[in-house]
């Protein structure tokens, strides 16, 4: 069974994002992690100071991402089994790889969708390849 989805481009881009980041992880690959994490202490000083890197509010910018970065390596190294600087890739997990694919499949179609004349030497111009079990999914742009 096929399924075919709507989106507008920026619903695109945030979903192009989304199964760029979750695919990663899975791949213990936390720096998405820490993004996240960073993000959400910068919303919550933002809302708290007006600013987003406030050096006083809660403990300080710097200290609230030394403490992001030593709890991603904890995390990392007691679940993945990792060390800091190590992560899986493509073919550790397949859910992973069909996330990935879309993301490709997704990103590329953004790019295409771009006026020209486009940069040819991106990542975002590559076709995507599949890596994971699933057919790549296919995208048609509508213009409305």
């Amino acid at each position: 069974m096929k399924y075919q989805i709507t989106l507008t481009e920026k619903q695109a881009r945030l979903l192009s994002y989304a199964l760029d980041q979750f695919p990663r992880l899975i791949q213990g690959q936390d720096s998405s992690f820490q993004e996240l994490m960073e993000s959400a202490w910068e919303k919550r000083c933002k809302k708290a100071t007006g600013g987003m890197m406030d050096k006083e509010w809660d403990g300080g910018w710097a200290a609230m991402r030394e403490d992001a970065e030593r709890i991603c390596k904890e995390i990392k190294k007691r679940f993945w089994g990792l060390e800091w600087n190590a992560n899986y890739g493509i073919r550790y997990n397949d859910e992973a790889d069909i996330l990935y694919d879309m993301h490709c499949v997704l990103r590329h179609a953004l790019w295409m969708s771009q006026p020209e004349p486009k940069n040819h030497m991106t990542v975002d111009s590559n076709p995507a390849h599949q890596f994971g079990s699933e057919p790549l999914a296919t995208v048609t742009l509508k213009d409305e």
